[in-house]
């Protein structure tokens, strides 16, 4: 995918971490307060045999109030504590500290073991460290205290098809397309990364497939659309890739690396005065972008344009990926073979 999908590294979010036991307690400790409410009735009017055989229970009854109540306030400060270590490793990992946010979300998690998205930042700094199978441990936790995380399975797919194990990516990708009331965003995201899957093993016409019902559910995803163009150019369809580049761009117009994309299946299409405006475009956003002075070269020489085209290809000699390719080119217009 042209961008490191959620995986620039991500965007970070402010969490309010609850945990289940906690929310559990204080009904606990409500029960017993009625508990003890009509135990004092009872005593009240009880004998004085009833009355000492009540006292008994009125003491027990005191002492699973103070044992709860002093189970909030720790919990509480677990609670507290677990939030602090979370917002430490998003800080951390804001500032590009991966092992510190990897101690910050492991300290957060042993506090409070419930919370999906704790795994979650822990998987991806995990991943950022390379640390590849405890993040694929941190995202199945995750997975498996939340089976509606559609971000976790999405993470876990993509790395585990970085794993080269497309099997179990294509399961997790799959997991989280069929989560119910699924988000938008995270529904065609999910999508892509199963196309990206597809795509990686050539079968073009899957891939295409996936990345078609991405833009459906969500048709303001723009990566959706570039990676849609490039399946659709591996498999010999140049103008619908140049419906899907264009879509993207639509979207997102200061994406230089679609705009050279569009440009280089414009000049497949012999389209090269349009081209020209799509490698301009993607030069003036990245004057340093080889491929898009390549494309650039290409077009103009193609109208006929040779000093311009020279122009392009002498800038594009400058990424030594482009450089044989490039003095062909010059080579070529000089007529120095």
């Amino acid at each position: 995918m042209k961008r490191a999908m959620l995986l620039t590294l991500v965007s970070l979010f402010v969490l309010s971490i609850v945990a289940v036991s906690f929310a559990q307690i204080p009904e606990e400790l409500q029960k017993k307060h009625q508990e003890r409410e009509k135990l004092r009735e009872q005593m009240a009017n009880a004998s004085p045999d009833e009355y000492e055989a009540l006292r008994s229970k009125w003491d027990a009854l005191e002492a699973d109030i103070r044992r709860i109540t002093e189970s909030i306030s720790a919990d509480r400060e677990a609670q507290a504590k677990a939030i602090s270590h979370f917002n430490d490793g998003l800080d951390a990992m804001r500032g590009r500290n991966w092992q510190k946010a990897v101690d910050m979300f492991s300290k957060s998690a042993e506090l409070n073991p419930l919370e999906p998205r704790t795994q979650f930042m822990l998987g991806r700094a995990l991943q950022v460290m390379k640390k590849y199978d405890e993040a694929l441990n941190a995202y199945n936790k995750a997975t498996n205290l939340d089976n509606s995380y559609a971000k976790a399975y999405t993470a876990k797919g993509l790395l585990l098809s970085k794993m080269n194990q497309f099997a179990e990516a294509i399961t997790a990708f799959r997991a989280a397309d069929q989560i119910a009331n699924i988000a938008p965003d995270d529904h065609s995201k999910a999508l892509t990364g199963l196309g990206l899957v597809y795509y990686r093993q050539k079968k073009y016409d899957q891939a295409i497939s996936a990345y078609q019902k991405a833009v459906q559910v969500n048709p303001q995803d723009s990566d959706a659309y570039f990676n849609l163009g490039k399946a659709y150019i591996a498999n010999g369809n140049t103008d619908s890739a140049i419906e899907s580049f264009t879509s993207s761009v639509e979207i997102d117009s200061r994406d230089y690396k679609t705009q050279t994309a569009l440009a280089e299946a414009l000049n497949k299409a012999a389209k090269h005065t349009e081209a020209i405006q799509a490698a301009l475009a993607a030069t003036s956003l990245n004057s340093n972008y080889a491929p898009a002075w390549f494309e650039l070269g290409m077009a103009y020489e193609k109208t006929g344009k040779e000093s311009s085209a020279l122009n392009a290809y002498e800038k594009a000699k400058s990424d030594r990926n482009y450089r044989q390719a490039a003095e062909y080119q010059i080579k070529s217009i000089k007529g120095e073979f």
